[in-house]
């Protein structure tokens, strides 16, 4: 049995969709989404009448059923996942990790990723986890310019390899300097942010 726990449930879908191209080659292993915005009791049902290994959600969510309802057994639990702790715990969730680690195996795996070192996330590795191993990605000191405005922007650590830069243009160019990135770029993972969401109605 595994367990990933995300911060918000949109991360939670997109954990869960992702996974289902790999969970489909596996015959022995049966996830389910448990997220806010469902029934509790609708969650429950179906847990009972289809059965899970493999959850994936939110610590309220996972919290409210582990609480509440006794369907589950974790004495089974192998791995935990705690994604994005730093945000887990910036967003109020700390009571709900602790209640959930305690009922789960000592005897486990655990993989705890975050993107800053708190204390608070210390506190939770040296309370989560056993005989733990610190992986850190290698950052290096880069000095970025805005190539719009010819200005330098702050020093900040990015990892190696790693290629940050920004592009300001007019709305309606949005479109066609996306696909001009894209096809400059083609051979490179992109991962790219932008202001609100109409951009990607608009184009």
């Amino acid at each position: 049995m595994g367990m990933i726990i995300s911060p918000t449930r949109e991360l939670s879908a997109q954990i869960y969709h992702v996974a289902q191209p790999f969970i489909s080659t596996l015959p022995d292993v049966k996830s389910m989404l448990l997220v806010g915005g469902v029934e509790v009791k609708a969650d429950v049902k179906k847990i009972e009448e289809e059965g899970a290994n493999l959850l994936i959600g939110t610590p309220g969510r996972l919290y409210d059923i582990m609480e509440r309802m006794d369907v589950l057994d974790f004495r089974n639990l192998v791995i935990l996942v705690l994604d994005e702790a730093d945000r887990l715990l910036d967003m109020g969730f700390q009571k709900q990790i602790s209640y959930i680690i305690s009922r789960l195996p000592k005897l486990r795996r655990t993989g705890l990723f975050s993107a800053t070192q708190t204390e608070a996330v210390e506190e939770l590795s040296k309370a989560g986890l056993r005989n733990p191993v610190r992986i850190e990605v290698r950052a290096e000191s880069k000095s970025h310019h805005a190539s719009a405005s010819s200005q330098q922007l702050a020093s900040s650590k990015t990892p190696l390899g790693l290629h940050l830069e920004y592009l300001e243009c007019e709305s309606d160019k949005k479109p066609s300097q996306l696909v001009d990135l894209l096809i400059k770029n083609k051979s490179k993972k992109i991962i790219m942010y932008v202001q609100h969401g109409n951009f990607s109605e608009d184009g």
